[in-house]
C-alpha cells in the first residue's frame, strides 16, 4: 500500500498513476472522488450549508473508481470533474464531516486489499496512516501555478499567471487550516521536491523507493 499526498499542482495525480501503471497496482486517486461527489451536488443544486439536505444527498449517491475513470451514479464523469468551479466546491465539501464520513470509509475498504497506490491530500495521515510507503510531494508556488496552468489550457481554458498563483495559494490555505483531515506531511511520508524535474524523474525515483523498502529486512515485532 503506497500513500502520495501534496498541495495542489505538486504533480501527485501524473506521478501515481504512472507508479501505479510501473509497479503494476491499481491506482486510487481519492481527491477525484471528492470532486466527482461535489460534481453530484452541484448538479442537485444543493448548498453546502444545507446540512440535512447534503447528508440525504451524501447518503444515496454512488461514487465509484474503474481504473482511470470516475463514475457517480453510473454515469462517467471523469471529464466534467475537473473544471475550476468542481475544484472550488469540491474545496469546500471537503472540509465537512458529513462529506468525509462518506468517503473516507469506502476508501479505506478499496484500498484493503493492498497492491494500491492512492493518491490525495490525506492518505498517508487519514485513509491508510498504517500504509508501508508513503510519499509527500510538493513543489515551489511558482512551478505548481505554472502546471495549473498548463492542465486547465489543456483543457481549453486560459487563466493568467497571477490568477493561478493566487488559486494555488488560497487552495493550500484553506486544505491546511481546515479543522477535519488538513494537509501535511505524515511524519514518516519521504518529502520530495518535484520543482524543476520531469514525471519521469520523479516516477523513477519514488519507484526506486518504493524497491529499496521491499528490501528492507522485517523487523522481529
Amino acid at each position: 500500500m503506497i500513500t502520495i499526498d501534496g498541495p495542489a499542482g505538486a504533480g501527485k495525480g501524473t506521478v501515481a498513476r504512472r507508479l501505479a501503471a510501473r509497479l503494476g497496482y491499481r491506482l486510487l486517486d481519492t481527491g477525484a472522488m471528492y470532486r466527482a461527489l461535489a460534481w453530484s451536488v452541484a448538479r442537485a443544486g444543493l448548498a453546502p450549508e444545507d446540512t440535512p439536505a447534503l447528508r440525504r444527498h451524501v447518503e444515496r449517491v454512488h461514487v465509484d473508481v474503474e481504473g482511470d475513470r470516475v463514475v457517480v451514479d453510473g454515469r462517467d464523469v471523469t471529464d466534467e470533474i475537473r473544471s475550476p468551479e468542481i475544484a472550488a466546491l469540491t474545496s469546500r465539501l471537503s472540509m465537512l464531516g458529513v462529506v468525509r464520513d462518506k468517503l473516507t470509509p469506502m476508501q479505506r475498504r478499496m484500498a484493503a486489499t493492498g497492491g494500491v497506490v492512492l493518491e490525495g491530500r490525506d492518505t498517508g495521515t487519514v485513509v491508510c496512516p498504517d500504509a508501508e510507503v508513503k510519499f509527500y510531494l510538493d513543489a515551489s508556488l511558482e512551478e505548481r501555478a505554472h502546471r495549473r496552468q498548463l492542465e486547465l489550457r489543456a483543457r481549453g481554458v486560459e487563466v493568467d499567471t497571477e490568477t493561478a498563483r493566487a488559486d494555488i495559494a488560497a487552495r493550500d490555505a484553506q486544505d491546511s487550516s481546515r479543522a477535519l483531515a488538513p494537509l501535511r506531511r505524515a511524519s514518516d511520508a519521504i518529502e520530495v521536491d518535484t520543482t524543476g524535474l520531469s514525471v519521469e524523474q520523479v516516477v523513477s525515483l519514488l519507484a526506486e523507493m518504493v524497491e529499496r523498502r521491499r528490501r528492507e529486512p522485517m523487523g522481529c515485532g
